[in-house]
C-alpha cells in the first residue's frame, strides 16, 4: 500500500491512503449572510506554503457575527443554529450533496456547546442542556417543499423536536469538555471561585454524575484520539497560552465513587504562531480524524507596511499570497519586518497541520508540520478571527 511521507525536518511520519476528506471554513462575508470555504490541506511536503482562500463552496441565508452557533453532526452536514427563515427552521448544509434542508428550531441560544454523537445532538446553553435526533437513524428523513425558502422541512412522524434535560451546573461556570471515547459519554468541567468540578453525561441513560473536584487541564474543547489515548486541548492560560494539553481519559465507568484527577502532559512547542508581527487574535483546534492529526486554525492580525516608491518588495520584506476570489479581499499582502511606511492592520486565517506524538522521554510532541496562510475577507466580522468556525469533513 502506498504511503506518503512528511519532511524529514519534522520526523518520519506516514499517511495511509483514505477517503478523502477537507477542511471546511464558514465565513459572513456574504451580503446575505455566510459563505463556506472548501480548503485542502498539505499533509506532507512540497507543496506551496502560501495559497489563496478558495472560492466559496456554498452560501447561505443566515444572521451575521455569530461563529457560536455552528456544529457539524449527522454526518458531512454543518448546521446554523440561527435563522432568518421565517418559521424558525434552522438550515442543515449537506456539503456531501451541497444541500439543504431544515431542522427545528434552536430556542433562543445564546452561547451554546455542541457535541454531536451519532444520530444525536446535544446542545449546551445558558440555562438548558437539550438534544435533537436525527429521526430516521443516521440518515435525514424526507420533506416537503418549503414554500418560502425552497429548501425542505420536516412534519408529521418526521418532525425533528429538542428535549430538555436537567444539569447540575451553569453555562458561564463551564471551561472545558469532550466526548469520552466510548462515544456515548460526555465530560464537562466547570469552576466557579475556587471550586472545580469535572462531570459526566451518559448520553444513552441520560444520567449525570460528578466524576471529581478537579477540571480538565485544557480550554474549551478537547478531542479524543486513540493513538495517544488521550485528550487533546489547547490553553488559554495567559502562562501557557498557545501550548497543547494531552490528558489521559478519566474512569466514566468508575460506579458511584468518584475518580482522581487524570495524568496530563504539556507539549513542548507552541503552536501559535511565535513570528513577533503576527498577533494573535483567536484559533480553532480541529481533529482530522485519526492518528494524533489535527489542524489549527489560527487568526493572526498583521501590521501591513506600505511600498516603497520603487514599487517593488525589498529583501527585509515577506510576502504573503491574498485572496483574489472576488469577496472583497486584495490580491496580496506585502509585511516588512522593519522601517517602511505607514502600517494597516491585516487579519490572516494561519492554518498549521501537524501530528503529535511522545518521544523517547514520553514528552509531547509536534511534527510533520505544515503551514499556510489565507487573507480572512474584508467583509468577514471580528467574531470569526476570534473564533474561527472550521470543520474536518
Amino acid at each position: 500500500m502506498p504511503k506518503r511521507r512528511c519532511d524529514e525536518r519534522y520526523g518520519s511520519c506516514t499517511e495511509e491512503p483514505r477517503q478523502q476528506q477537507h477542511l471546511y471554513l464558514v465565513l459572513d462575508d456574504w451580503r446575505y449572510g455566510y459563505t463556506i470555504r472548501k480548503v485542502e490541506l498539505p499533509l506532507h511536503s512540497g507543496e506551496d506554503a502560501e495559497q489563496s482562500l478558495p472560492r466559496p463552496f456554498f452560501r447561505f441565508v443566515a444572521k451575521h457575527e455569530l461563529p457560536h452557533f455552528f456544529t457539524s453532526a449527522f454526518g458531512t452536514r454543518i448546521i446554523a443554529m440561527h435563522t432568518m427563515d421565517s418559521t424558525g427552521a434552522v438550515p442543515v448544509i449537506d456539503i456531501s450533496t451541497r444541500s439543504v434542508i431544515f431542522g427545528p428550531q434552536y430556542n433562543y441560544p445564546v452561547k451554546p456547546i455542541y457535541f454531536p454523537i451519532g444520530n444525536k445532538l446535544f446542545a449546551l446553553d445558558s440555562g438548558t442542556f437539550e438534544f435533537c435526533r436525527c429521526p430516521r437513524g443516521d440518515g435525514l428523513p424526507l420533506g416537503q417543499p418549503h414554500a418560502e425558502s425552497g429548501g425542505m422541512f420536516f412534519d408529521g412522524d418526521d418532525e425533528w423536536s429538542w428535549v430538555q434535560i436537567r444539569m447540575p451546573f451553569h453555562r458561564r461556570h463551564v471551561t472545558s469538555y469532550a466526548v469520552h471515547s466510548d462515544g456515548q459519554t460526555i465530560l464537562i468541567s466547570t469552576k466557579s471561585d475556587a471550586a472545580a468540578a469535572t462531570f459526566t453525561f451518559d448520553t444513552v441513560k441520560r444520567e449525570w454524575k460528578c466524576l471529581g473536584d478537579w477540571a480538565l487541564p485544557f480550554t474549551g474543547r478537547g478531542h479524543y484520539d486513540g493513538k495517544l489515548e488521550a485528550l487533546v486541548g489547547l490553553s488559554e492560560d495567559p502562562k501557557t497560552l498557545g501550548w497543547l494539553y494531552s490528558c489521559k481519559l478519566p474512569g466514566a465507568n468508575s460506579g458511584s465513587r468518584q475518580c482522581p484527577a487524570p495524568a496530563w502532559k504539556l507539549n513542548k512547542e507552541r503552536v501559535f504562531s511565535t513570528n513577533p508581527a503576527e498577533r494573535h487574535v483567536g484559533a480553532t483546534l480541529v481533529y482530522m480524524g485519526r492518528r494524533a492529526r489535527f489542524c489549527l486554525v489560527e487568526c493572526v492580525c498583521l501590521e501591513v507596511k506600505a511600498e516603497d516608491n520603487s514599487g517593488e518588495a525589498s529583501s527585509d520584506q515577506v510576502l504573503l499570497k491574498g485572496d483574489n476570489s472576488g469577496e472583497g479581499n486584495s490580491d496580496q499582502v506585502l509585511l516588512k519586518k522593519s522601517g517602511g511606511g505607514p502600517e494597516r492592520s491585516r487579519y490572516m486565517y494561519r492554518l498549521m497541520t501537524f501530528v503529535l506524538k511522545y518521544d523517547k522521554m514520553e514528552d509531547l510532541r509536534v511534527k510533520c508540520c505544515r503551514v499556510r496562510y489565507y487573507n480572512v475577507p474584508k467583509k468577514a466580522s471580528p467574531e470569526f478571527g476570534e473564533n474561527p468556525a472550521a470543520f474536518w469533513l
